[in-house]
């Protein structure tokens, strides 16, 4: 798969997403659970083939964002337009879960959702048969067609648990995995459904720093090989800004910034949305407490760290 680029380079010098080639496109998206607003009129447009990221404090409606995306949540309010390679929008708020993901739309859970009791190479297929073209008829009868739908479909799960690294761990059961496996697993059973965006929420919690290496080349992976644009929803502030085009940031069910890497993390805004406090000018001198002037902490190789979020760890997003 490919998508068409422009000129200019993002992280790691790859070529920028086309600006105007949007294959998500979310205005004025509102979701009230009774009295409680999780989001407030939220704006979102996704450039086809970039990884873009929300960011934001534990609370800020960043799973509540996912769920009205892929149709777990009906917003009151908005559209959501899907724009797929082959040409054509789709709306999909109010569309079913199977019927969103049957566009093209994939996704991950921040509490992993394995079949425990099945193999790795069994939670995949069960995925890749999602793209069966055989009926029931024909599958209980073991008709010619459906038994060439079985052998494609146990082809793709062995073809994408080896582009995720679990190659060797078919045959193992999912719930005797290691923690980071099974995020792996999570993923490669999210990649069997053939997606055109793939949206993560939050698969690095819970790993250990050596695992979240493995992360990052996994998700350049999706996107550069793959061709696959990427949702991201992440706390971990190294992995974030090392791998994403563009950030979004939620504070409270609203946007309340967006830009690149560089520009989000010395937004006044986010830092008082992260930290609590208001932040300095922007003109302000780097402070010798490792601040970069505008109170944003510096990791030591220049990148932004998630204090905040270090401090709390994972947490549900959900009103």
């Amino acid at each position: 798969m490919t998508t068409e680029l422009i000129k200019g380079k993002g992280p790691g010098g790859r070529p920028e997403p086309d600006a105007g080639d949007l294959v998500l496109d979310a205005s004025g998206v509102t979701l009230r659970f009774g009295g409680v607003t999780s989001l407030d009129g939220v704006e979102l447009s996704m450039r086809r083939g970039e990884i873009l990221a929300v960011i934001g404090p534990n609370g800020a409606g960043k799973t509540s964002l996912f769920n009205s995306l892929t149709g777990a949540y009906v917003p009151q309010e908005g559209r959501i337009t899907y724009r797929p390679r082959a040409g054509g929008e789709h709306e999909l708020r109010g569309r079913k879960p199977h019927l969103v993901n049957h566009l093209g739309l994939a996704r991950t859970f921040q509490n992993i959702r394995l079949f425990g009791a099945l193999t790795a190479l069994e939670n995949v297929k069960i995925a890749a048969e999602t793209r069966l073209k055989s009926d029931p008829v024909s599958i209980m009868l073991g008709l010619p067609n459906a038994r060439r739908a079985e052998r494609a479909s146990d082809r793709r799960a062995h073809e994408v648990l080896d582009f995720v690294g679990l190659a060797a761990k078919l045959n193992e059961l999912a719930g005797s995995l290691s923690y980071g496996d099974q995020r792996r697993l999570e993923i490669a059973r999210a990649l069997a459904t053939d997606p055109q965006v793939l949206l993560l929420d939050e698969p690095a919690a819970g790993t250990n720093p050596t695992e979240k290496l493995e992360l990052e080349e996994l998700i350049r992976g999706i996107n550069r090989e793959l061709g696959v644009s990427v949702l991201l929803i992440e706390h971990d502030m190294r992995l974030v800004m090392s791998v994403a085009d563009r950030v979004m940031v939620l504070n409270f069910g609203k946007k309340i910034a967006e830009g690149s890497p560089s520009q989000v993390q010395r937004d006044p805004a986010v830092v008082e949305a992260y930290l609590g406090a208001s932040a300095e000018p922007e003109e302000a001198a780097e402070g010798a407490d490792g601040t970069d002037g505008g109170g944003v902490p510096q990791a030591r190789d220049g990148e932004v760290t998630d204090e905040r979020a270090a401090q709390d760890g994972p947490g549900k997003d959900e009103a």
